[in-house]
């Protein structure tokens, strides 16, 4: 049997959701009825962990950035249709908003008969002005013209589409998926940060962004620790981005050293939220954020915003507490309530362990994947 030829294309590949989505999705297809290629930004960790699937072709692009600059991404287009014209790839899957513009262009220009596009959230943005959201959007609706479907990781998304009048008829729904192996209490997170059994750790993983709004988290954490009666409390936060010099600034401004905890990028990061005993994320803006779903299927209680698609994940006192962006004394009152019972934080854990590993399974998501290969 002939096999299908996919060409994934994506912006970046340091370590971010989009990207472990590609990956989850290149690892169980490659050995499969698929000859797999992959385009993508050099030198980060969706690199190396491609490098390891012998089969799979890398092709690395120095133009493919996160920053409009037209120098740039009219060589990445260039490039990527020089490729897809001279290998003639059967599907073209585009992830991320750069990737996904110049992507979709460069796989019309060559021909391509099936041009997909995974939304893990529009690039459209609260941060943005009025005229770059316009442009934007028309850009969007411009590459959906020649794209055969549209992905959305949530029914935010899907809805935010629709309501844009984004080619309503090619937009549909695949929840984003993880494999449900490798989440267990190591010990090794509090053995890091010198911590017992007994104390008690909230924690975050996000990048150092605007959209992921870590400052936030640490406000709260300077919150609940300025009272000075819980000596047991402690915070860390996993994650490197743009923000990070301004969250070491707030964490030295309150002497919040001792008791907040700033590690950086880990690549374990799933791993290590078993040692945390609540998660937090308070995005701005999201899609479908693959930390929520980590965190659920360590059995943990989930705090976070009500934004885009968290509510399809997070079931307001059920696996965990959702909130109002930017009321911190809510998030306080709830996170205080978490921490102080911790049978209400078994309870909503393993109904988070149980609504992740049924709705948000990486079995499920391939095969919708595979199904949409063959009949878009």
């Amino acid at each position: 049997m002939k096999k299908i030829k996919i060409l994934y294309v994506i912006t970046l590949s340091e370590l971010g959701g989009a990207q472990k989505i590609l990956y989850y999705l290149v690892s169980s297809l490659f050995q499969d009825n698929f000859e797999i290629t992959v385009a993508c930004s050099p030198g980060g960790e969706l690199v190396k962990w491609l490098k390891e699937l012998d089969t799979v072709k890398i092709v690395e692009l120095p133009q493919l950035r996160r920053r409009v600059s037209l120098l740039n991404d009219l060589s990445a287009l260039w490039k990527l249709n020089r490729l897809m014209a001279g290998s003639s790839f059967d599907i073209v899957h585009c992830h991320s908003s750069k990737a996904g513009i110049l992507g979709r262009a460069a796989a019309f220009l060559a021909g391509t008969r099936k041009i997909l596009f995974t939304v893990h959230g529009w690039g459209i943005t609260p941060e943005q002005g009025r005229l770059k959201q316009f442009i934007y959007t028309a850009a969007e609706k411009a590459a959906a013209v020649i794209s055969s479907n549209l992905v959305c990781v949530s029914k935010a998304d899907f809805n935010w589409g629709i309501r844009r009048r984004i080619a309503p008829s090619k937009l549909t729904v695949i929840y984003n998926g993880v494999p449900c192996y490798g989440f267990l209490n190591t010990g090794l997170l509090r053995a890091e940060l010198g911590l017992s059994a007994d104390d008690l750790l909230v924690g975050t993983v996000c990048r150092l962004s605007a959209q992921k709004n870590p400052l936030y988290f640490l406000e709260l954490a300077a919150d609940l620790l300025s009272a000075g009666s819980r000596p047991n409390i402690y915070f860390v936060l996993i994650g490197d981005g743009p923000l990070k010099n301004e969250c070491e600034d707030y964490i030295n401004l309150k002497c919040l050293q001792k008791r907040v905890f700033l590690l950086g990028s880990r690549e374990n990061a799933a791993s290590l939220m078993g040692d945390f005993d609540v998660f937090c994320l308070f995005s701005l803006w999201e899609g479908l954020p693959l930390t929520i779903i980590e965190a659920m299927l360590n059995r943990l209680p989930v705090l976070a915003n009500i934004i885009g698609g968290i509510p399809e994940l997070v079931a307001d006192g059920e696996t965990g507490f959702l909130v109002d962006p930017g009321d911190r004394k809510q998030a306080l009152k709830k996170l205080i309530r978490l921490l102080e019972d911790p049978e209400l934080r078994k309870q909503l854990g393993i109904s988070g362990y149980h609504k992740a590993k049924s709705d948000f399974s990486l079995a499920r998501m391939v095969q919708d994947y595979k199904l949409l290969y063959h009949n878009s």
